[in-house]
């Protein structure tokens, strides 16, 4: 289904394309109403919505290119068809996230589950069809998938790059020193083109979250890391560029209701491939958001599993941070106040060092300072 080919359709809207979605939803098992109507009503505006929270991304029930790119990806479950690398047009959907979960569990496949058939999921398909005694050509049809599932253990969690992953954080000690972090600042109009930010808006948030950042970049340089600023500008891939420890990105939010508040953090993942997710982000978001709602009294959104290109694109760990919405009058009041950005930016440190703390040495939350890890560290902080 190429998105480009269709507009963007809300409640009240009705086009052709609807009874194919429709259709494919239904599947998912989403109350879709008159699968046959070409009527973008009141049930099929409730199932998109329950469609995109599933799917971690934007749930504002608006048919547009992001929705409908997953509704593709939903469209295959594994065994509906045959899967092989095609280096020209790669194959996508939850049928290769399924396999590259099978390959996992058996330590074959060690990359993030991205719902692409690429060069590292055919390679790790070849391995498995090897040492099944399959002829090893990269083509998983019926054959494969029956060696597969006669050797994946059902009770099996987790993947091998989750594992990695945490044996990366547990391995390296406590200090944040020579660590490298990346801090983005006001990434709305890169990360999310289909919200049209006016100029007055887009230069708010720049000036609000690059000041956030800056103060937490001074704060990581104190205590010995290297901490990259980054902005809109900037190559999202650049954590992954420079190996960095973590990516945070930090933006405000804007709504057009003005009771819309509060703070929220967001780490890649999604309800429908929980093993999927990258666990150093989702608790680094935990402890962002802690600290965030702890230190300065914001309304807590909780933190969210997402599936944004812009959390998807990275292999380092990242977490977005919605720090108040510039379109809530008492929002836009606290964040124009320097000593609640100061608080914000003294959260985020602290809760990139929490990340890096084990058992007993973890702290309750809202008790550690920037100034303590100095002293504990031998650091100065300015």
């Amino acid at each position: 289904m190429p998105t480009s080919l269709f507009p963007t359709l809300r409640r009240g809207d009705s086009h052709p394309v609807l009874q194919v979605t429709k259709s494919q939803l239904a599947r998912l098992g989403l109350p879709v109403g008159d699968a046959e109507s070409d009527e973008f009503d009141r049930t099929f505006d409730s199932a998109i919505r329950e469609f995109q929270q599933q799917r971690g991304i934007v749930c504002d029930g608006v048919l547009g290119p992001e929705t409908f790119s997953q509704v593709e990806l939903a469209r295959f479950r594994l065994g509906d068809r045959v899967l092989s690398f095609d280096p020209v047009r790669p194959m996508r959907g939850d049928d290769v996230a399924e396999l590259q979960m099978r390959l996992s569990r058996l330590g074959m496949y060690t990359e993030r589950l991205d719902f692409i058939f690429g060069p590292q999921t055919d390679a790790a398909v070849r391995d498995a069809q090897q040492n099944l005694g399959i002829q090893p050509d990269g083509i998983v049809g019926p054959a494969t998938l029956h060696a597969l599932s006669g050797v994946v253990r059902s009770g099996s969690a987790g993947t091998v790059f989750a594992l990695r992953e945490r044996v990366r954080l547990t391995a390296t000690g406590a200090s944040l020193a020579g660590r490298v972090f990346v801090i983005e600042a006001g990434t709305t109009p890169r990360d999310f083109t289909a919200l049209h930010l006016s100029q007055e808006q887009a230069d708010a948030e720049a000036r609000i979250s690059g000041d956030i950042a800056r103060r937490v970049t001074g704060r990581l340089t104190a205590l010995g890391a290297a901490a990259i600023t980054a902005d809109a500008r900037s190559d999202p891939r650049l954590g992954d560029e420079l190996g960095a420890a973590a990516v945070v990105s930090i933006t405000q939010d804007h709504s057009p209701s003005p009771v819309a508040n509060g703070v929220a953090t967001y780490y890649f993942g999604n309800s429908v491939r929980e093993q999927g997710l990258s666990p150093t982000g989702r608790r680094l978001s935990s402890f962002i958001q802690r600290e965030l709602t702890a230190r300065t009294g914001f309304t807590d959104c909780r933190a969210h599993a997402a599936s944004w290109d812009s959390l998807s694109v990275l292999r380092t760990p990242k977490v977005h941070v919605v720090a108040g919405y510039l379109s809530n009058a008492e929002d836009a009041r606290r964040l124009a106040d320097d000593t609640v950005r100061d608080s914000m930016a003294e959260a985020i440190v602290v809760a990139l060092q929490r990340l890096y703390l084990q058992g007993e040495a973890d702290p309750e939350t809202g008790t550690l300072s920037v100034t303590a890890i100095a002293e504990a560290t031998g650091k100065t902080h300015p």
